[in-house]
């Protein structure tokens, strides 16, 4: 913090003494000197009987940059205040410097994703113009402005990256944003420390940004095939059968897994009767109304004709015989299949736990054969 300045710095720079003291001395620094200047302080800081010369571009009241060598001393009355000598210096153009800079500013609007330079403090210290067009906002100085369009459920998730990046830990994550012209779109970010050459702590970080929304739909595309019955939208036989293994283990005393098994019978006759279109048909009610039912259970299909049913929480046997029954009631409302209307005939047949030690297998097994008792007995 700057606590006073004398008047050929005035001067020079062109500033009022109000406009300087109170004020940070990297305020007034160019951004690209900070790393140098930081160094050069801790530096200092750890041998205060030895002044610190460093070269830096310090503002002037109109904007521009005047290079200056600054000589820093750690005061002996006070070694809670450094004092700070500035020379004018002269230092021409590197032109090997402004050309690399300007290749590298052309590489960066040329790649196919948004990249934002931020300081420790969250300012942005460069952007290309691909963030504005993947984030959707193009005013702003502070990373909080730019990502002003993230949705609230994933602004945590980009804090909490943001702070791990500026204490030295990289970071992938993926949230969400309502972009003004293409509605929510889903992003992915890759955020990077930037460490200064001295080694001395973090000085910002990289953020590369990239539109996925594309990648992410054929992504959950994939998922939802690998898990999901292609006709009736239930969960496949694979997927139910994961869901009563993770079920059985979460079982208490006071919450078990009912096992719900059906089958519908006279399927064979539907099909010869009215083709299989209309068995297909047929099937496509079943799993919704099954899923409607059941809204707080899973709902998968084994294979042809037979539906399994996985509900959590049922704390008793007799709960999980309820269930059953007033999902068969459901199932058997009539059902039109191209010009005549059939009421579907199903059985239903049910298992009960609540021992997480369970065996999943066993307990389809159990329900499989309890259905098969009660097509016997002629249910319908």
């Amino acid at each position: 913090m700057i606590l006073e300045v004398d008047d050929l710095v005035l001067q020079v720079l062109g500033f009022a003494r109000e406009d300087m003291v109170g004020h940070r001395s990297t305020d007034f620094i160019h951004a690209d000197d900070h790393e140098q200047a930081f160094s050069s302080w801790v530096r200092m800081l750890g041998d205060p009987q030895k002044p610190y010369t460093i070269q830096v571009r310090h503002r002037t009241a109109s904007g521009r940059w005047l290079w200056v060598e600054a000589i820093n001393t750690v005061d002996t009355g006070d070694e809670a205040s450094v004092e700070t000598e500035l020379t004018l210096i002269d230092r021409p153009a590197d032109d090997r410097t402004t050309v690399s800079s300007q290749l590298l500013r052309h590489l960066a609007e040329a790649l196919p994703f948004g990249i934002a330079q931020i300081d420790s403090d969250r300012a942005i210290v460069f952007s290309n113009g691909k963030l504005d067009d993947v984030c959707g906002q193009a005013n702003g100085d502070h990373l909080d402005d730019r990502f002003g369009l993230i949705v609230a459920t994933d602004l945590p998730v980009l804090d909490a990256a943001v702070k791990s990046v500026l204490a030295g830990d990289d970071s992938e994550i993926e949230l969400s944003l309502s972009h003004p012209h293409r509605g929510v779109r889903r992003c992915a970010i890759i955020l990077s420390a930037l460490v200064g050459r001295s080694g001395y702590g973090t000085t910002g970080a990289l953020l590369c940004v990239t539109d996925i929304t594309d990648d992410a739909r054929q992504r959950a595309e994939i998922i939802r095939r690998a898990v999901q019955d292609g006709l009736t939208a239930c969960l496949n036989r694979a997927a139910i059968l994961d869901v009563l293994t993770t079920a059985v283990a979460g079982c208490t005393d006071a919450a078990g897994v009912a096992v719900l098994f059906f089958d519908l019978d006279r399927f064979k006759q539907i099909n010869d009767t009215h083709g299989h279109a209309a068995g297909d048909h047929l099937l496509v009610a079943v799993g919704e109304r099954l899923r409607d039912g059941s809204r707080d259970a899973d709902v998968g299909r084994l294979g042809g004709d037979e539906f399994l049913v996985i509900a959590r929480g049922v704390p008793s046997a007799e709960q999980a015989d309820r269930l059953g029954q007033r999902l068969a009631q459901k199932v058997r409302r009539p059902v039109k299949l191209r010009d005549t209307v059939i009421r579907p005939a199903i059985s239903v047949g049910v298992a009960w736990s609540a021992d997480p030690a369970a065996d999943a297998s066993s307990l389809v097994a159990q329900a499989d054969a309890a259905m098969y008792r009660a097509k016997r007995r002629g249910a319908s």
